[in-house]
């Protein structure tokens, strides 16, 4: 399986992290919260949380918490596939490949959920062939990316002349919960709404373009660990998604992510990886070989954490800054739910 390009999409509605405290303290639970909450919510959003700003998918972020379980799910059913769209589209015009020519659509999104999936949407809105196939991930959380590569790579295995695209599409807005607990509030001070998709296609993929640098997708490991599932997950609180999040996620994610590491079987040049927030990266940089995560630091700094598509915006990062021939191979790292813990190598 052979990538093409990978395009990342955003809203046009853009807040700092001292806009997003200004919205929460006009919002109706700041004043149902305790002072402790209150002093943490200030302290995270004037702090350097690794985060400038966020996109939202709202032009009065207040809006965020104002809407029952309802309006949250009818907002994702909007903005989820106009956003996954645009960034698909953004792909193909970067590539030079139309909209017809696409044989198959893998998406993953975890912040709502619908019946025919969110594929079925963007695929209307995109006017793919009747014929592309379809494939919807979820419950995977941030770390969906890199398995939903590995599930489109069986369908190129299948099909060697297919022209396939991977979206990652999160609105996290429509999952933002407000209550007294540390983890749920540290949750709604990281997470930004995006989307990244990726174009792939087989080895017999006839293309008019044969200068494209194609980078090869191989070596997919996993790991999970479902004991440590109640570290990090959504709840059910009164219809609406709330973020479970443990203090101890960040070492969690380091000691899963050096084992995944592990497995490599190849020296990487680059490492591509998940944010996750400003602890988590901090234990990377601990059991990764770079001394400093660049672009999964410059991914949260810039959009915070975007969950599924944060790794796909890194690598878009990576690879619009790189020098044709400068590096030959990267390795992939996406990490959540589950807990669970994700990998491939590209290579060229």
């Amino acid at each position: 399986m052979n990538l093409l390009t990978v395009k990342s999409a955003f809203p046009p509605y853009y807040y700092t992290q001292t806009e997003c405290l200004a919205a929460m303290r006009g919002a109706k639970f700041w004043s149902e919260i305790s002072g402790s909450s209150r002093n943490l919510l200030e302290k995270v959003l004037n702090g350097d949380s690794g985060i400038d700003g966020r996109h939202f998918c709202l032009d009065d972020l207040e809006k965020a918490w104002q809407m029952d379980a309802q309006g949250l799910s009818e907002y994702y059913e909007v903005k989820a596939p106009e956003l996954a769209a645009e960034a698909v589209q953004k792909a193909l015009d970067d590539a030079g490949i139309k909209a017809k020519d696409l044989d198959a659509l893998f998406l993953c999104s975890c912040t709502g959920y619908l019946c025919p999936g969110v594929s079925s949407h963007v695929a209307e809105k995109l006017g793919l062939r009747a014929d592309v196939f379809h494939q919807d991930m979820t419950g995977l959380g941030c770390g969906a990316a890199v398995p939903l590569m590995r599930c489109a790579k069986g369908y190129i295995a299948d099909n060697p002349e297919a022209l396939i695209v991977t979206v990652a599409v999160e609105i996290c807005s429509a999952a933002f919960y407000v209550e007294n607990d540390i983890g749920v509030l540290i949750s709604t001070c990281l997470f930004g709404d995006g989307a990244a998709a990726a174009l792939w296609c087989g080895d017999d993929f006839a293309s008019d373009d044969s200068s494209r640098r194609r980078w090869k997708a191989e070596h997919f490991e996993s790991l999970h660990i479902p004991e440590e599932r109640e570290k990090i997950r959504f709840t059910n609180a009164k219809g609406k998604l709330r973020n479970q999040l443990h203090r101890s996620v960040p070492e969690l994610a380091g000691e899963t992510v050096k084992k995944l590491y592990e497995k490599a079987r190849n020296v990487p040049q680059r490492w591509i990886t998940h944010g996750g927030g400003r602890d988590v990266i901090e234990q990377l940089e601990r059991v990764l070989p770079p001394e400093k995560m660049d672009y999964a630091r410059a991914v949260m700094r810039k959009y915070g954490n975007l969950s599924s598509p944060s790794v796909l915006v890194a690598l878009e990062m990576c690879l619009e800054e790189m020098k044709v021939g400068e590096i030959n191979s990267l390795w992939i790292c996406s990490f959540g739910a589950g807990f669970s813990a994700h990998s491939c190598e590209l290579s060229y």
